[in-house]
This record gives structure tokens, sequence and C-alpha cells, in this order.
């Protein structure tokens, strides 16, 4: 996570912090109850709230998660396609960006916000987190171009183009870029009923 302006549309850090802090207290939870639920301290919590630190794109996941949340509302309303059509035009596809080089594009998401599909691009040299995260629900991806280390766990798994993985979200997770190509991934979040009340 680190300080500073962050590439995000739509919404602005203090945006985003605002909707973790309704979500965050409408559910009743502390500071404290987030931090255990996703590996984040509560006083790097409190800053993402109040929009003076840019999480990454693995910090907003497993804050999201522990909410209980969709990702995609912290950055304001998302449809699945809308009451007429189930097709989401690319152009309503809500794109995140941090300033560490990985931007998520949300391609679709049911509208329970049990099933997310994303587009995530990694820049050479970045990462989805600084340290493995963790969350509720399982994933499930594949590298469309480039090479993506997934730390998971004790384990550390190299994946190539038209390699995929499946796995517990609550397993401390990490991605980083491995050479120097952009590395593209196609993810499935399963979010379902694996929620617990801690």
């Amino acid at each position: 996570m680190t300080t500073g302006p962050a590439r995000e549309l739509p919404g602005t850090l203090r945006q985003v912090g605002a909707r973790i802090r309704l979500a965050r207290q409408r559910r009743g939870l502390t500071l404290a109850h987030v931090g255990r639920a996703t590996g984040l301290t509560p006083s790097m919590l409190s800053m993402v709230e109040r929009g003076v630190a840019t999480p990454s794109i693995g910090a907003l996941v497993a804050i999201s998660a522990a909410l209980k949340v969709p990702m995609a509302t912290l950055f304001g309303p998302v449809l699945a396609g809308d009451q007429t059509s189930p097709v989401v035009r690319r152009a309503r596809q809500p794109v995140m960006a941090t300033g560490r080089g990985v931007q998520r594009r949300l391609v679709a998401r049911d509208r329970r916000g049990a099933v997310e599909l994303a587009e995530n691009t990694y820049q050479p040299g970045a990462a989805s987190a600084d340290r493995p995260l963790r969350h509720l629900g399982y994933e499930l991806g594949v590298v469309l171009a480039g090479r993506l280390r997934i730390e998971l766990g004790q384990a550390v798994h190299v994946l190539g183009p038209g390699d995929a993985i499946a796995f517990d979200s609550s397993t401390p997770h990490r991605f980083v870029t491995v050479g120097k190509e952009v590395v593209r991934t196609l993810w499935i979040n399963l979010h379902g009923t694996r929620w617990s009340e801690d």
C-alpha cells in the first residue's frame, strides 16, 4: 500500500474510503475486526478510510470480502447488464488502477455480487499487494499473457500463458510479475455464501 495519488476510475481515494467506512459501520465492525479478517493493520485501514493511503488491488479485494460487499461497489453502483440486456459493454466496466502498476477491470458480476469476473493487468515489476493477503471466498484464474508468480501460503507457483489456478481465498496470497512483460489475467472471484461471522 502506498500513500499519495492513484489513478482510480470511477471515484477518488476519499470516496472509496468513505464507502469502506460506511460498509464497515453498517456491519457493526471495528477496524481491528476487519484487520483480523484481512491481515491489514487497523492503522492502515484507518488511513484507507480517510483517503490518505492508496490501497493495492489485493487489499481492496480483502477489505471488500471482510465487509461482505463486492469490490466494485466501493467505486459506485455497478450493474451486471441492465434491466433489458445481459450485456455489459466495455465502456460500463469499471476500472481501478493503483500507483504500483496494477489495473483491474471488472468485466461482469452477478446481481447478488456473489461472482465477479475481472481482467487484471500487471506492469513489469508490479505486485497485487506488498505482502500476501487473505479474504473469504474462492478464486480461479488464467494467465493470458506474460508470467505471474503466485505466492499461495508457503508455496510459490509461476504461471505462463494458458496456465490456470484455483484456490481458497482464505489462504494468504499475492501475485507478482516475472520478467519484463506485461501480465494479463482473467480472474473469477466467488463469494457466494462462504461468508463467516467472526
